[in-house]
């Protein structure tokens, strides 16, 4: 398993990260144009709760018994791809409807 703070310090760095290219996704929905304002703003409020759901998981490991740290862990990872997925096709699908501003 490794070791339980390296691991929970790893993952707080990439949800400092994430969290960082959200408030990026809500400044673009802050400047955008009228008809991709809602778009980028559903969008952000949809990672950031996957974010956070995240979040919860982490405490969940911090404070899981020995027996349930495999369980919880594979759950994070699991939420860890799905998030890493939303963000890059968010990001690539912005880009595209909005050649100007990249994301």
């Amino acid at each position: 398993m490794g070791n339980r703070e390296e691991y929970i310090d790893k993952l707080t760095a990439r949800l400092k990260k994430w969290d960082a290219d959200i408030s990026k996704l809500e400044e673009k929905a802050k400047n955008a144009k009228t008809d991709i304002k809602a778009k980028y703003t559903e969008k952000a409020d949809g990672l950031r709760a996957k974010k956070e759901s995240i979040q919860q998981k982490v405490i969940d490991f911090r404070e899981a018994n020995e027996e349930a740290l495999g369980s919880v862990k594979e759950s994070i990872e699991n939420s860890l791809t799905n998030l890493t997925n939303a963000i890059n096709d968010t990001f690539a699908k912005f880009s595209k409807e909005d050649p100007e501003e990249k994301a």
